[in-house]
């Protein structure tokens, strides 16, 4: 198990690199790089949202005002997705439960409703999105091929401007909020169970863009599917036995799905319990010692946080001149002992511009609203 060079890491940042062109110039290809529709926020943006963040069981609903900052002034509400696990939903049910989250927060009837969806969805030019296929073992009868936002919109009753975005594109947005004027390029980055990025791309570089947009837009780039070089045999492994194999070869090297995975492949007479999170891999790293299980998890969590970083050199090389903001999130990113400072060391030697990795509280909210806002 040998830590990934410099060398090899510069190799999986041009790669990437590669596959961001492709996908900017064309549809279906391994980095998918979805328009999201959505302006860079103009410094000074204010106003109020109503906000919903739907994007696995549970759901939360909140009033949110942007003015010299980020404010929630009600909730949020959480609840749990009605989602069709366990028994059949259908759609008026679905976003009836989510309208009446927002009903509960009192605010006016106009304002408008910034909707972070984080489910295979494609945005249209309106800003609503269309769901292609449920995710994450939901069965909700009655949505795929709708447009989500008019859904959710019809539900609620009132009318007014529904913008619709992931939990990636949402980070972005929230983290230009949040950055303040010194950070002019931003980057939204998830890595926790799964693993993406997104982007304010010039649209010039998005030959593939039928539309009159000018200036930057925000780019989901769904780099998950990336498939790196300089993979292990334990990768191979990991990939053949999964329920998608040749696909997410990034993520399932990096994100805290895969990695109790991964650690069991390699420690065969470790019985991690079922489910296991990366949770069990970070107490791994952290024992003392040189226990096999313990230098295994310790190879992982440093060479997701090297790939992470040369993802992010990658994309950093698409973007404008300028000071670079990274909004992270993710429970691997901020919880794993060092994970953190193990991606700004590496990403150091990797590009010479100016960089901070941000946390801002409620991101997903506060994106969302500047998203409804916009």
């Amino acid at each position: 198990m040998q830590e990934l060079s410099l060398e090899q890491l510069k190799d999986i940042r041009a790669a990437l690199g590669q596959r961001i062109e492709e996908g900017l110039a064309a549809e279906g290809q391994q980095v998918a790089c979805l328009p999201a529709y959505l302006a860079q926020p103009q410094a000074g943006l204010k106003g109020e949202a109503l906000v919903v963040d739907a994007g696995g069981t549970n759901v939360r609903a909140a009033w949110v005002k942007l003015e010299g900052g980020a404010e929630v002034v009600r909730g949020p509400l959480t609840g749990i997705l009605p989602d069709g696990r366990t028994r059949p939903v259908h759609a008026p049910e679905f976003f009836g439960y989510q309208s009446d989250l927002l009903n509960q927060l009192g605010a006016p009837a106009n304002l408008p409703l910034g909707y972070c969806f984080s489910y295979a969805a494609r945005v249209e030019p309106s800003g609503d999105a269309r769901l292609l296929h449920w995710t994450k073992g939901i069965k909700v009868t009655g949505v795929v091929g709708e447009l989500v936002g008019a859904g959710l919109r019809s539900a609620y009753g009132r009318p007014g401007v529904v913008k619709v975005l992931n939990d990636t594109v949402a980070a972005l947005l929230g983290g230009a909020i949040f950055a303040g004027p010194e950070y002019t390029q931003h980057i939204g980055l998830i890595v926790g169970t799964g693993n993406n990025m997104a982007a304010f791309l010039p649209s010039s570089k998005v030959t593939k863009l039928d539309s009159s947009w000018d200036g930057p837009i925000a780019i989901n780039l769904e780099s998950g599917n990336f498939h790196p070089p300089h993979l292990d045999a334990v990768d191979d492994t990991i990939d053949s036995i999964s329920d998608n194999p040749g696909k997410q070869r990034y993520e399932k090297a990096v994100s805290g799905f895969y990695l109790p995975q991964l650690l069991q492949c390699l420690c065969p007479h470790l019985r991690l319990p079922e489910g296991a999170s990366s949770k069990e891999v970070v107490e791994w790293a952290d024992k003392p010692g040189q226990e096999p299980p313990s230098l295994a998890a310790r190879w992982l969590l440093n060479r997701s946080a090297d790939m992470v970083a040369a993802g992010l050199a990658a994309v950093a090389d698409h973007l404008g001149e300028g000071n670079l903001a990274i909004q992270a999130e993710g429970g691997l990113f901020w919880k794993a002992t060092g994970y953190r400072d193990r991606v700004q060391s590496t990403l150091e030697k990797l590009i010479t511009r100016k960089f901070a990795i941000i946390r801002g509280d409620e991101v997903n909210l506060v994106g969302a609203a500047a998203a409804a806002l916009a």
